[in-house]
């Protein structure tokens, strides 16, 4: 599993709007995260949908945090992002394996990737974007 650029963005940006006192407009965000306007605005629209970010229109608009950073996850946020987390391709739900078919914890890989996902998961679970800040 590789955490996407875009997911990573997505981090610094919630974390940014975890320090800030006030809304903070897209060209703000965009400039302190190191990425252009139209890629913040893609990520924020992503945050918004997964209710992570609040928006506020017009000339004195910008975003927010919707939830406190106490209660926000880097998983919560990696997997808004990217999908399920998952470090091989035969961890996904919809994955039949091509030696054990629908069966997959006949393989003995299959067992181990899913131990070391489930711990991934748990850590990435217990990290709030309030610790990281």
């Amino acid at each position: 599993m590789r955490i996407t650029q875009e997911a990573d963005y997505a981090l610094r940006i919630v974390a940014l709007l975890a320090v800030k006192d006030d809304l903070a407009d897209a060209n703000t965000i965009a400039d302190e995260v190191g990425i252009t306007q139209r890629f913040a605005l893609k990520i924020l629209r992503k945050l918004s949908l997964g209710e992570m970010v609040s928006s506020k229109k017009g000339a004195s608009g910008g975003y927010k945090l919707a939830r406190s950073a106490e209660e926000i996850t880097l998983k919560d946020i990696i997997e808004l992002i990217d999908g399920e987390i998952a470090i091989s391709k035969c961890l996904a739900h919809n994955h039949i394996c091509s030696k054990q078919g629908e069966n997959k914890n006949a393989c003995k890989i299959h067992r181990i990737f899913d131990a070391i996902n489930k711990d991934l998961v748990e850590k990435l679970e217990k990290i709030t974007i309030a610790s990281v800040i």
